[in-house]
């Protein structure tokens, strides 16, 4: 009788112990299924991303989720000119040059033709369709009493080169990783981007102008995009740049004004993913 009821008890307590431990790796499935589930609701969320997403928010617990798929899928949680791959330069107008992805010293993009210097610096070049594009927002803008102008277009590698040089030695080098890009990583050596200011107008004084709420009204309707806008230093790598345009086909443009998002955004998750 005493076997039996020891038999019971023993029973009893595994029955206890089986159900703790059940219970216990439920618990924890589900906190992982929940931790999994705040990311997989975003918008821009990319399976393959998932465990980046997950170490990434571990270390930095204060970031925003949805900041955490923007600066995965962007790289920007990797070293900047450190951790790149060429270009793709089968994406045509829609190519991704950044701090993440550079072009050889000798490209040079197909189609470039000189700017009218009715609305363009001397020597200017850019690509055929982006001209055609910029010549139809500028005398539109022209009807509204707006004008602006381009200031500068393409670059070679070669200017590029002394440009950033320039500037290193004047800011440094810290500073100039804000404002201006490596040899191969800027976006005007492929023909698409362009700096847009008003006469008699500075840099830093352009976004207080008629003509940056003009283009930041307008500049999508021609395929054109604010291409670093202002508080998203932290996935472009640059300071707010009023003054720096992008050419990327009116329905990007348009897609990407109404999603609120950067370039770089936009080809992680519609181009690259």
């Amino acid at each position: 009788m005493k076997n039996k009821i020891a038999i019971i008890i023993l029973f009893i307590i595994f029955i206890i112990l089986l159900i703790l431990i059940n219970n216990h790796y439920t618990k924890k499935e589900t906190t992982v299924f929940k931790e999994e589930n705040l990311f997989i609701k975003e918008k821009y969320y990319i399976a393959k991303n998932l465990n980046k997403y997950k170490a990434y928010a571990s270390m930095f617990p204060e970031t925003k989720i949805k900041d955490v798929i923007a600066i995965i899928n962007t790289n920007a949680n990797k070293t900047a000119y450190k951790d790149v791959k060429k270009a793709d330069l089968t994406k045509g107008i829609l190519i991704l040059v950044n701090k993440y992805h550079y072009l050889e010293k000798d490209y040079i993009p197909s189609s470039l033709t000189y700017l009218n210097e009715e609305y363009a610096y001397k020597d200017k070049q850019i690509l055929e369709e982006v001209n055609e594009a910029f010549k139809e927002m500028y005398q539109d803008a022209l009807k509204d009493n707006i004008k602006f102008y381009i200031t500068s277009a393409y670059r070679s590698y070669s200017y590029q080169k002394s440009l950033y040089s320039k500037y290193l030695l004047t800011y440094g080098e810290e500073y100039t990783n804000t404002i201006s890009a490596y040899p191969g990583y800027s976006e005007h050596q492929t023909g698409l981007a362009i700096d847009i200011l008003s006469e008699n107008v500075k840099m830093r004084d352009f976004k207080n102008t008629k003509a940056f709420a003009w283009l930041k009204e307008n500049s999508y309707k021609y395929g054109f995009i604010l291409r670093y806008p202002e508080n998203k230093t932290y996935l472009t790598g640059y300071a707010f740049e009023p003054w720096h345009y992008r050419y990327v086909g009116k329905q990007v443009a348009l897609q990407i004004k109404d999603e609120n998002i950067t370039f770089d955004e936009y080809y992680a998750y519609y181009l690259d993913n």
